[in-house]
């Protein structure tokens, strides 16, 4: 890959590192759009590019959570039991979905955009339409519900290609009743334990199309290491922001992200 290439995937790991840490969404909104690009450079179409950008979009935003985590952490901003009840289910419902569609051709480019896209379009209209509410403190929210957003975040995950925080944060907020900082933690330390038997699947799989020596599976090293390279310095960076920043500005800044992407895959799926 030219030294162009590595420095656009590694600025793009600096944006998306950094909204990873200040908004705990995991960075799959910027990151699936410059994969796309660049996996259409390889050569990819059809079934096999859905299932390389799925993998290599995972092993970014696996990296993007656990070094948010690890920050979080270093704050005092990190919720073990929360974290667990939510990710339990979700390696369960995100490890069977990925399962399927490895080891299938139903899953096609179309039916990931729409899912994509319905994914967007719910989670900015649970941010920007309902009414805020009083936040519950995270040690008096409900078990329960972490345990169902979970379930319906790993189906999500391994369909989209995000690393659920894009789910997560709006039913942490709306649903379990949470303010956005806390949202934000609880999803962040969430994605790195979904996506571990997620990656495993895809490492483990064999491609129809291989593209360079070196892949793992449908996992391109060569493709994702630039971007994680800018996640290590901005990751940080964001949580840090997100300790200085308002409920109120954290949810304009994830609606207006939101609904970029929103436009972009509308504009996709015409094309």
């Amino acid at each position: 890959m030219e030294l162009s290439s590595l420095f656009i995937l590694f600025l793009f790991g600096v944006l998306g590192g950094f909204l990873s840490g200040l908004l705990g969404v995991g960075g799959g909104i910027i990151f699936i759009p410059i994969l796309s690009y660049y996996l259409r450079q390889m050569g990819l179409e059809g079934e096999e590019f859905i299932k390389y950008l799925l993998a290599n979009s995972f092993a970014t935003i696996f990296f993007a959570g656990l070094i948010s985590t690890y920050k979080q952490y270093r704050i005092r901003q990190f919720y073990p039991k929360q974290i667990a009840l939510t990710a339990v289910l979700a390696m369960v419902s995100s490890t069977l979905v990925s399962y399927g569609i490895t080891r299938g051709d139903w899953y096609n480019k179309k039916a990931f955009s729409i899912i994509f896209l319905a994914l967007l379009i719910f989670s900015v209209f649970r941010i920007l339409l309902k009414k805020p509410k009083d936040a519950l403190e995270v040690k008096k929210s409900s078990p329960k519900k972490y345990l169902l957003t979970g379930l319906l975040t790993g189906i999500v995950t391994s369909m989209s290609g995000l690393g659920g925080g894009v789910i997560m944060i709006p039913l942490f907020n709306q649903y379990v009743k949470i303010d956005m900082k806390s949202a934000s933690a609880i999803s962040i330390g969430v994605i790195p334990l979904i996506l571990i038997p997620v990656l495993i699947t895809y490492m483990f799989a064999v491609p129809d199309q291989f593209i360079v020596s070196d892949q793992l599976g449908y996992v391109l090293p060569t493709v994702f290491f630039p971007m994680v390279a800018g996640l290590l310095f901005a990751a940080p960076l964001g949580v840090a922001a997100a300790q200085r920043t308002t409920d109120k500005v954290l949810k304009f800044i994830f609606a207006s992200l939101v609904i970029i992407v929103i436009f972009n895959t509308i504009a996709t799926l015409f094309k």
